[in-house]
């Protein structure tokens, strides 16, 4: 029913259905904000869909930009409820808005995979005692399976499908991201029971009364969706508590039962190993190599790995097989979602076993020697240099030395226009550019910035130097000053302690979620990024992306998106003066501050990662074949490596001196490493 009348919806705004005839089946998604992972999931939906299938999107009183952007769509129903009602509420009304033989409640925060809607409803049409049924996942409870190592969703998609033997086992119980539900089970038993609130365990409520009216509830084993979970809930626990209180009220004795009869007859015994989640039903086909691997030399949530984890993802839902390898041990939680299970390889190992791929990408100048002695053993394998800073400028081992690694994979992309200039400049290597994104659905405002009281500013404290964090703390006392008590407040976060003595009020978050730092910006009048030079710096596209007034330093790679009195104030690097000058105009003048952050976030609009991926796989494709490497070079690319492991383990990292110093000792390293390749090719001179 769809009645403008009812509490909390509005009437259905129709975005062009896609059908002409009644749908096989509806595919019903629940929105409340998370734009992104609502953009990611939409975008498999429109992939993957089958064409029998109606998409009924519901947003749930989501945030301005939300609302915003899922009625610039097309392709789908949209219904609005005015205000938010939860997710029980909102699924029903879905349920009983579709008059489909099969509703499939979908959560926003998943991937479709290909074929899944089909297999489904197909095993359904089969099987008429079948009432219900939810694929696997990687969160599903206790019908969950692990990404391997090297698979991405859809890689592992499609590896689930052909080695499964698709027996679709009855399940304790079925989970409701992906919840295919036949008709006349919905007519027969009703919708889900709204007693359970916003959500939790309404979906294992209808599970136990389909049961008790003698329908059978799956799981299909051949069919893998992916689940981030929890996008959209942020107050979880006690509500979950109080729902499975309810549930067990009800339920309790039946649920023991046949739990642990499922337990005890490992129903997924078939295709995964209990205990770990681990696939392991036999793949009867070669895994595809793929079509770009990066190799990080160390994993976390910070500048240049979390570029790269995110253009990976970005390439993963272009559709490439795209992944990472590391270098060192994977640290058992990233706080990033990835779309593929990144692959590990103990240094040692690298070059003999690394597996087979089109194009393999160093992504620090650490790990070219390691990528250019790989492939020197694989014909046909490329290599290309995904430069993300000057790193020579701020490591321990010198421009000399880094400037070698160019020379050794000289294809390369750079992130920001500077910073190809720059090494064309002084190496003569020219490159493509590819930006980083703030990834504009993720960062963006949220209705939480104050219209009254105080001015907030936000800045990230960071250790290195180069971040500026002396100027900021300088720039900031000097800005209080200026300013009367109570209308400015400071919110830092990072890594960085504040010195002890700081002359003005601030609160330290630390380091922050990447979800907690979306929310921080959003907050903020004014986003300070007082770096001295950065290959792009993301954190003043981000606070563009968030509506905040930035005001930046002129940093090298932020020129690629900054331009000073258009969609932000830039001011001199290194001078706590300039600094002060450009944050106290953002504090005072807030009709500027209002049109430069409007003006930022249409900026940061501009920059996305599927824009990213796509001029990276315009890099990709534009790449010569691979020429041949002759025994001795492939022999010396191997033995430097060796080399360069030997002297790691064995001498410490250089003391930090000056720059003439550790040049020095850069040219003693290398120059040993060469002997000994050279005495090790030649050992009759």
């Amino acid at each position: 029913m769809d009645d403008a009348s009812n509490p909390g919806q509005s009437a259905r705004t129709a975005l062009g259905d896609p059908l002409g005839s009644p749908a096989r089946v509806d595919l019903i998604v629940p929105v409340f904000n998370a734009l992104r992972e609502t953009r990611n999931c939409l975008r498999t939906v429109r992939r993957f869909a089958p064409p029998w299938a109606r998409v009924i999107v519901i947003n749930d009183g989501s945030d301005a930009v939300t609302t915003a952007w899922l009625r610039e769509q097309s392709g789908f129903t949209l219904l609005e409820n005015a205000e938010n009602l939860g997710f029980v509420k909102t699924a029903n009304r879905g349920l009983t808005y579709s008059d489909a033989p099969y509703a499939c409640l979908l959560n926003s925060d998943t991937l479709l995979t290909e074929g899944a809607l089909e297999r489904m409803v197909a095993r359904l049409d089969r099987e008429p005692g079948i009432g219900m049924c939810c694929p696997l996942s990687n969160e599903a409870v206790n019908l969950s399976v692990k990404l391997p190592p090297g698979e991405n969703v859809f890689s592992f998609a499609s590896k689930v499908t052909r080695s499964s033997p698709a027996l679709y086992p009855d399940a304790v119980t079925i989970v409701g991201f992906c919840l295919l539900i036949r008709r006349e089970v919905l007519s027969t038993l009703g919708v889900l029971d709204e007693a359970f609130g916003r959500g939790y365990c309404e979906e294992t409520d209808l599970h136990y009364r389909a049961r008790a009216a003698g329908w059978r509830c799956v799981v299909a084993d051949d069919t893998f969706v992916y689940h981030r979970k929890g996008a959209s809930f942020r107050d979880g626990d006690e509500r979950m508590w109080a729902n499975m209180k309810l549930l067990m009220s009800r339920w309790q004795a039946f649920h023991e039962k046949e739990l642990a009869a499922f337990d005890a007859r490992n129903a997924l015994g078939a295709v995964r190993d209990v205990a770990t989640q681990e696939w392991t039903a036999k793949d009867p086909a070669k895994p595809d190599p793929y079509d770009v691997l990066f190799v990080l030399p160390m994993m976390g949530v910070f500048g240049g790995v979390a570029d790269v984890l995110e253009l990976a993802n970005a390439l993963v839902l272009e559709g490439l097989n795209a992944g990472d390898e590391l270098l060192e041990e994977i640290p058992h939680r990233i706080d990033l979602e990835l779309f593929f299970r990144p692959l590990q390889l103990a240094p040692e190992r690298f070059v003999s076993d690394v597996p087979d791929t089109r194009v393999l990408v160093a992504t620090a100048y650490q790990t070219v020697p390691a990528v250019a002695a790989a492939a020197a053993r694989r014909p046909g394998m490329q290599t290309a240099y995904f430069v993300q800073d000057y790193e020579g400028w701020f490591d321990t081992d010198g421009v000399e030395y880094v400037s070698r690694t160019y020379d050794l994979i000289p294809r390369l992309t750079t992130i920001s226009t500077w910073l190809s200039k720059e090494i064309e400049r002084r190496h003569g290597h020219p490159s493509a550019v590819v930006p980083m994104s703030a990834d504009p659905e993720h960062f963006y405002p949220r209705g939480n910035r104050a219209t009254a009281g105080p001015v907030r500013i936000v800045a990230m404290l960071r250790v290195d130097e180069r971040r500026g964090a002396k100027e900021l703390i300088g720039a900031l006392e000097a800005v209080f000053e200026k300013s009367a008590p109570g209308t400015l407040e400071v919110v830092l976060f990072g890594s960085a302690p504040v010195p002890r003595g700081a002359r003005f009020p601030f609160e330290h978050r630390g380091i922050l979620p990447r979800d907690s730092v979306a929310e921080l910006l959003s907050s903020a009048h004014v986003v300070v990024d007082p770096s001295h030079f950065q290959g792009f710096g993301l954190v003043g596209l981000e606070g563009m992306a968030s509506g905040a007034c930035c005001v930046l330093t002129r940093s090298g790679g932020a020129g690629e998106y900054a331009v000073d009195g258009v969609n932000c104030i830039e001011v001199a690097p290194k001078s706590v003066d300039a600094l002060a000058a450009g944050i106290l105009r953002a504090v005072t003048d807030s009709a500027l501050r209002d049109r430069l952050g409007a003006e930022g976030r249409k900026t940061a609009l501009g920059f996305t990662w599927k824009g990213a991926a796509r001029r990276y796989r315009e890099f990709l494709a534009g790449l010569p074949k691979a020429s041949a490497v002759g025994p001795s070079e492939s022999a010396a690319l191997a033995l430097l490596w060796t080399e360069l492991l030997r002297q790691r383990r064995v001498s410490p990292p250089p003391a930090p001196g000056s720059f003439e110093d550790r040049k020095a000792l850069v040219k003693q390293s290398l120059a040993r490493a060469v002997r000994r390749v050279r005495a090790k090719l030649s050992p009759g001179r």
